[in-house]
């Protein structure tokens, strides 16, 4: 075996442990606060000894921890914890060595700005909305902050290395284990309710949905990182130039990422893929881009037909699920989930209105009459992303943010020309994986979830570090 295969078992074997000490720490409490403190001063004492294992270890846990929640100590989550004792280490010990990285950055002002922003939608939030959502909020915008130490370590090039095998490690092992969860629900072997759903629910954050004809909907926050993942791959796969033996490491990332978003099954990673595959057409001539986009829909396609089919039993094509869900997208009527995503849209017209510019601060929920019942009721699930943000930050904020997306763009476009054939098409493919996000998140929450905003964040990083290196 390989060191690269090597590398990548040790590390998916390391994942599934993790699941499972969270699963005992859901069954036995006190376990958890064990496990807790074992992970957190481990990790202190790796990065006292050599710096980057402590934010290896921190980014681990953003690709294998599903929501953060894993493993929570008082319910103060893993993630967050990794987190902020990291980010106090790096500002005592190597903060000032790299203020210069950030002068100059056109990023930089944009960046303040808006957390300028958040800070005030945060205390406008605890004010005027639920204080505990609102702080919610603010912790994932506050993962931002990890541009700084990022930009610190990728300085390094073998760091790209180790995350580029953690990223793989994260689609292979996220897929076995959605796939195993599927196999459970479909053979009966787990059932809605039961110890194992309820750890799967509270917990990962996950959902097991029964979708017909004994297929079931497996989701889990995860999964927002495989989409990106799935076509920063699937970029190296696309280019004729790439070496074959860079091809076969990657391929099995890119099946399992499939197979991953098709057991999920939504809309919007969908949607997201398609958008992501024409920034894709970057650098490769429009014949081969053509061919390699339909292959990679027609090989879904196909491994949907197999799933579905061995699920039901009937061999059936599963046209008919496929037929269903975009018949939800022209007539919202037909699903509960997207009728009530309709219904809340005048809700929140209402509320930007009221609050347009600076917005309603973080934290903020939306009433409606629920379809169901006929009762109103609460929601801070609004399914709404960019009107999400402009809700909570005001049109400003939103304005802002879009800017900062939109030069991520604009210099990443311009770094691709002068990158060699692997650096552009890894870049390509953090575009394509970005660009993927900012689509799902018109009914998503995918670009202010911290796993959405972890990704952005190493985006950052990469394009400070690669402007600082061309001004030297």
């Amino acid at each position: 075996m390989k060191s690269s295969e090597r590398k990548i078992l040790f590390l998916v074997s390391i994942f599934f442990i993790f699941q499972v000490l969270s699963f005992l720490g859901y069954r036995w409490p006190n376990s958890a606060g064990i496990f807790f403190l074992l992970i957190v001063l481990g990790t202190i004492g790796l990065t006292f000894y050599k710096f980057e294992y402590g934010f290896l270890i921190l980014i681990f846990e953003f690709f294998f921890g599903h929501d953060g929640r894993m493993l929570e100590f008082y319910g103060i989550s893993l993630r967050f914890t990794l987190f902020v004792v990291l980010m106090l280490i790096w500002l005592v010990r190597r903060a000032g060595r790299f203020k210069s990285f950030f002068i100059n950055q056109p990023l930089t002002l944009l960046l303040l700005l808006f957390g300028l922003f958040i800070l005030l939608a945060r205390g406008r939030g605890v004010i005027r909305n639920n204080p505990t959502l609102a702080i919610k909020d603010f912790i994932n915008y506050s993962y931002f902050l990890l541009i700084f130490p990022l930009v610190d370590i990728f300085s390094k090039k073998d760091f790209y290395y180790k995350v580029f095998s953690i990223g793989q490690s994260a689609i292979i092992g996220i897929g076995l284990l959605t796939i195993f969860i599927f196999i459970l629900f479909a053979t009966g072997a787990a059932q809605v309710h039961d110890s194992f759903y309820w750890w799967w629910r509270n917990v990962a954050a996950g959902k097991a949905t029964y979708a017909g004809n004994n297929f079931f909907r497996i989701v889990t926050p995860a999964h927002l990182l495989i989409l990106p993942l799935f076509l920063f791959y699937l970029s190296f796969l696309a280019e004729s130039k790439i070496s074959q033996k860079i091809q076969k490491t990657i391929v099995w990332s890119a099946i399992f990422a499939s197979l991953t978003l098709l057991i999920n099954f939504s809309r919007a990673y969908f949607l997201g893929i398609l958008a992501g595959l024409i920034i894709l057409a970057k650098g490769l001539k429009f014949r081969r881009w053509l061919i390699f986009s339909v292959t990679v829909i027609v090989l879904m396609v196909c491994e949907f037909v197999l799933i579905y089919g061995l699920a039901s039993g009937n061999f059936s094509l599963g046209l008919d699920i496929f037929k269903n869900r975009l018949e939800t997208v022209v007539g919202p009527e037909q699903e509960l989930s997207s009728f009530t995503r309709l219904v809340i849209l005048p809700k929140i017209l209402e509320q930007i209105k009221g609050n347009l510019f600076f917005g309603r601060g973080l934290g903020s929920t939306v009433s409606y009459l629920n379809p169901l019942n006929n009762q109103m009721e609460t929601t801070l699930h609004l399914d709404w992303g960019y009107l999400e943000i402009c809700l909570e930050l005001g049109l400003l904020g939103l304005l802002i943010y879009l800017s900062i997306l939109a030069l991520i763009f604009y210099q990443g476009w311009r770094l691709i020309a002068r990158f060699n054939i692997l650096e552009s098409r890894a870049t390509t493919g953090l575009l394509a994986g970005l660009g993927s996000l900012m689509v799902a998140t018109l009914t998503g929450p995918f670009l202010f979830h911290s796993l959405g905003i972890f990704y952005i964040s190493i985006i950052i990083a990469l394009l400070i570090n690669q402007n600082k290196n061309d001004n030297i």
